[in-house]
């Protein structure tokens, strides 16, 4: 199937780097890798990266770029490009707003978080609710209730509950931080994610690379970010969208 080829690229491109010692693989609990996940994901508190970008779906494959540019908890934005460095799309992602700037339909969309939802980016097999956890590289849960956890691989394994959600876990033993999840219906995969290729940046360790796959949709997408910085600060300036005057303006607020 076509969307494994995403893996594979993923891991051809990724590079050595020079890693920290491998932890004690068996003492260590399921609850000290998920609040040491927790607590990584709040040290980011600004990134500005850009990101190659692979998507390979039955309707549409295609390579493109992408800026990335977060601020805090309630400020992303990402601008998409296609060949030839053709805007394509901008999303920012608020803590209670959101906009969507389609530039190859020319339409200007905005409303609420609940207004977008099962609205996909684009081409892209992500709701556009999606978009942070994937790009971020972020998986935030609540209460997990754990069904296994043991040592699988050579990486720690867990399997947690959520209500009717199930999440399979592997944490890498080296910097303890999931490298892949895959988040379950009861018993339907929805979907996976893996990341690689971890480097240090300012102190905070970040995969380079990140894959999002739908198995029984054979949909993928591959993000390899070739610059990033890391808590750096960043200009508010830089989350202006500059919209066409002929744009079409659509307040799905208002259809809703």
């Amino acid at each position: 199937m076509r969307y494994i080829s995403l893996l594979l690229i993923t891991a051809l491109l990724s590079c050595s780097t020079q890693k920290p010692v491998i932890h004690n693989i068996q003492n260590t609990t399921y609850r000290e890798l998920l609040q040491h996940n927790a607590k990584w994901q709040n040290t980011i508190q600004t990134l500005d990266g850009y990101a190659r970008i692979t998507l390979d779906t039955p309707q549409y494959s295609g390579n493109f770029s992408a800026d990335v540019l977060l601020s805090g908890i309630d400020s992303l934005l990402i601008s998409v490009a296609g060949p030839l460095g053709i805007n394509v799309g901008k999303v920012f992602v608020a803590q209670k707003r959101f906009v969507f700037y389609n530039q190859v339909m020319n339409q200007f969309y905005t409303g609420s978080k609940a207004d977008f939802k099962g609205r996909n980016f684009l081409q892209f097999p992500l709701e556009i609710s999606q978009l942070r956890d994937v790009f971020i590289a972020q998986d935030k849960f609540n209460i997990l209730k754990k069904e296994r956890f043991e040592v699988r691989d050579n990486m720690y394994y867990l399997e947690a509950a959520n209500g009717k959600f199930l999440y399979h876990i592997w944490f890498d033993p080296v910097y303890l931080l999931i490298k892949r999840i895959e988040y379950f219906d009861h018993d339907n995969l929805l979907f996976f994610k893996e990341y690689d290729n971890f480097k240090k940046i300012n102190d905070v360790y970040f995969p380079m690379s990140v894959s999002f796959v739908r198995p029984a949709e054979k949909q993928g997408l591959a993000i390899f970010f070739t610059k990033l910085t890391i808590n750096n600060p960043v200009k508010k300036g830089k989350f202006n969208i500059k919209v066409s005057d002929s744009a079409e303006q659509i307040d799905l607020s208002l259809k809703n």
